[in-house]
């Protein structure tokens, strides 16, 4: 087995190793998107809870950590769709018959002629 091969298919494992992370990841942010959901009040039960009433600064503020989560949900999920996408890169990378995009080609001038 040449050296090239052995390279090419650990290029290949570690890509797709990579993009199952970031598959994980996703799937992560779903579930906790999910779990977020799943509670009709969205954390609003704890705003007006006990004798307290709900005051208008208690709104605004869990109205505030509902936006907060919705941002970091969306923010984990363009974190595994980056992580995804680097490891399909990879993967890619460590194949000779595909070319990758941004890869300078040395042969360039002989193919023009």
């Amino acid at each position: 087995m040449a050296v090239g091969a052995r390279g090419d298919r650990l290029a290949k494992i570690i890509g797709l190793g990579v993009f199952v992370a970031g598959l994980v990841v996703i799937g992560w942010v779903l579930w906790l998107a999910l779990r977020l959901f799943e509670d009709p009040d969205l954390g609003a039960h704890a705003v007006g809870a006990g004798a307290n009433p709900a005051t208008l600064s208690a709104i605004g503020v869990g109205f505030g950590r509902l936006l907060i989560r919705i941002a970091l949900l969306f923010l984990g999920s363009l974190c595994g769709w980056f992580i995804a996408g680097r490891g399909v890169g990879m993967y890619l990378a460590g194949r000779a018959d595909i070319p990758v995009a941004g890869a300078v080609r040395s042969n360039l001038a002989d193919e023009e002629r």
